[in-house]
């Protein structure tokens, strides 16, 4: 009787785990601060270029706003991870002071 029940709350565990996994995450992180030297006259371009080219971002109708080094990130992403990505790509490219990330997990 025991080995039943230890199969049963095994079963149940693992079926929780995969229910949690299995559900999106939206990304806490909305903006990041980044200090950075501007080297490229098109950062805009740049930056749309990056998030669209990347095989593992799949995100929709993306929309970068660039003032003055301060980036606004606008559009759809599958997963809170996706968003989160987006915006970790960005942080290391020169010219970057600041990522507003207002992508919107669908």
């Amino acid at each position: 009787m025991n080995r039943f029940k230890l199969t049963i709350a095994l079963v149940s565990f693992c079926c929780l785990f995969l229910l949690a996994c299995a559900t999106k995450v939206s990304a806490a992180t909305n903006m990041a601060v980044v200090s950075s030297v501007a080297t490229q006259p098109n950062l805009q371009q740049t930056i749309t270029n990056t998030l669209r080219t990347n095989p593992n971002l799949a995100l929709s109708d993306i929309r970068v706003q660039v003032k003055n080094g301060e980036v606004d990130l606008y559009g759809e992403a599958q997963t809170g991870f996706q968003r989160a990505l987006a915006q970790k790509f960005l942080e290391n490219m020169d010219g970057v002071k600041i990522i507003r990330n207002k992508i919107s997990v669908i």
